[in-house]
């Protein structure tokens, strides 16, 4: 009984990222704190049983060569709590994905390297699609960059910083990340 309050709460509370993202999937549940303001959501699809933790910020960020940049979460995926996912171009989340808490997906950098005018006013820095196959597990405080491709299965290591890619079922861990094994 106190779960399905618990629920119903959620939904309730879930209204108005509801009614700005793209498309969302059956029994999908967002945490308090989320932040819809200033979020450009419109491009985000989200697929059945997704389930995102407490304060959340997930969003599209529209520039002049990408203004309709997309995010798409698969099937099945568990999300933790303070995620961060920004895309200025394009990211995959694959189905049954585990991602755990502080993780930040991002498709973008902020620029930094014209000296005469300060980074606040620079923007964003030319974005690359990121794609995270089927089945794969980002540990806490992990941060996955631009460009990146995860293959399918792979495991990813707390507090690591991925700057290339990984084929499927690779262990992964480190700043920057370095293949440890593979899993098959």
């Amino acid at each position: 009984m106190i779960k399905q309050l618990a629920r119903s709460f959620l939904f309730l509370f879930s209204i108005p990222f509801r009614l700005k993202c793209g498309k969302i999937g059956k029994s999908f549940l967002i945490g308090l704190g989320y932040s819809v303001w200033r979020c450009n959501l419109k491009n985000v699809t989200i697929g059945n049983n997704v389930s995102i933790g407490y304060r959340a910020w997930i969003l599209t960020v529209p520039t002049d060569k990408y203004p309709q940049p997309t995010l798409v979460i698969g099937e099945n995926v568990n999300i933790g709590d303070d995620v961060t996912i920004s895309a200025a171009k394009k990211i995959l989340i694959g189905k049954n994905c585990l991602i755990s808490y502080n993780v930040s997906i991002l498709d973008h950098n902020h620029a930094f390297e014209n000296v005469d005018l300060p980074p606040i006013l620079q923007g964003i820095d030319e974005p690359d699609e990121i794609k995270i196959g089927d089945e794969c597990f980002l540990g806490a405080q992990s941060f996955i960059l631009k460009g990146v491709v995860l293959g399918k299965h792979c495991v990813v290591g707390a507090n690591s910083v991925v700057t290339s890619s990984f084929p499927d079922f690779s262990v992964v861990a480190g700043a920057p990340a370095k293949k440890l094994r593979s899993l098959k």
